[in-house]
């Protein structure tokens, strides 16, 4: 019992001091934080450098139509609109079509790559929305069965959403697997 004690008060130290340690470096001028490299960094600045990370979007072709986001970027379809705008209105730091390379050499570009900021890891959220073309699911079962092969896996690190036109995605599902994947961790 003396041991679990005293490995549950080192925890809750180690907690604070971690704590301070990201705050304080959090709250150093950017001139200083360039000559500084952090042994852990708050939230806020592991999501600012995440962010500030360039890539090259996949081009969207001129003839599909132009849906803006809440955030000002174009996306492919409606429902990739809602899923953008859920994300933003959620606070979810997210990118949207940024390239990843799989174990085969092949680039992808997957619908959103989701900072997971509780486990300091990027989940991706690929939106199947023509389940009713034979072609598109023929080539979606094609590229989640590469996604596994590089170590990406449903319900771990990739999130699939679907739909067809008889069943089409509602926001409400949207709202309910960002709440459940992103905003249920933070409070962990």
């Amino acid at each position: 019992e003396q041991v679990n004690f005293e490995i549950k008060n080192l925890e809750i130290i180690l907690k604070k001091f971690n704590s301070d340690i990201q705050k304080s470096y959090s709250e150093y001028p950017q001139e200083i934080k360039k000559y500084i490299i952090p042994i852990d960094v708050s939230d806020e600045d592991y999501i600012r450098e995440w962010l500030s990370i360039p890539y090259d979007r996949k081009i969207i072709p001129e003839d599909v139509p132009v849906y803006l986001t809440d955030k000002g970027e174009r996306v492919r379809s409606k429902s990739e609109l809602n899923i953008a705008n859920t994300l933003y209105k959620m606070e979810i730091s997210y990118k949207y079509e940024c390239p990843f390379v799989l174990m085969n050499g092949r680039t992808v570009h997957p619908d959103f790559t989701i900072l997971d900021i509780v486990n300091r890891r990027e989940i991706y959220w690929e939106h199947r929305g023509m389940m009713d073309d034979r072609m598109y699911l023929k080539q979606s079962v094609q590229r989640i069965k590469e996604y596994r092969k590089s170590g990406i896996y449903v319900g771990d690190n990739l999130l699939i959403t679907e739909e067809t036109s008889a069943f089409p995605l509602g926001t409400d599902e949207i709202e309910d697997i960002a709440r459940h994947f992103f905003k249920q961790r933070e409070t962990e």
